[in-house]
């Protein structure tokens, strides 16, 4: 595991979407992931209370599909391979946002925050129906 990233099936119901997305592309994605049979890309949450930092179109294609899990990467803000920033300014994102906007049952507008993980993070292959169950 040379990426030092630990791929876990965390329950669909323990993640929380953090951002608004596009329709069009979540039923893109859903209809892609059907075609492949696989999931290909995990979603990267924030390990303590499973807030999205990076997939909420995944999130959403998965709930579509019906799946009782996800393939996770769960980290920490504090994690060194974290980095947030504003979408459209590049500016440093304040993370203590997140957490007080989802713990108002609120989520972010489409395209509010960019996530990027160094080093890259890794294409898995888990069968589908690993998922459903």
């Amino acid at each position: 595991m040379e990426h030092g990233y630990r791929i876990t099936l965390r329950p669909l119901s323990e993640v929380q979407q953090s951002e608004q997305v596009d329709l069009a592309n979540v039923t893109r994605l859903r209809e892609s992931i059907a075609r492949a049979g696989h999931w290909l890309e995990p979603i990267i949450v924030e390990r303590s209370q499973g807030i999205v930092m990076d997939g909420n179109h995944r999130f959403n294609a998965a709930l579509q599909l019906g799946l009782k899990r996800v393939p996770c990467i769960q980290l920490d803000y504090t994690d060194p391979r974290v980095c947030v920033r504003h979408w459209r300014t590049g500016q440093a994102f304040e993370v203590a946002r997140i957490f007080t906007t989802i713990a108002r049952g609120e989520i972010f507008p489409y395209k509010t925050t960019r996530h990027a993980f160094d080093p890259a993070l890794p294409v898995i292959a888990i069968p589908l129906e690993r998922l459903y169950a």
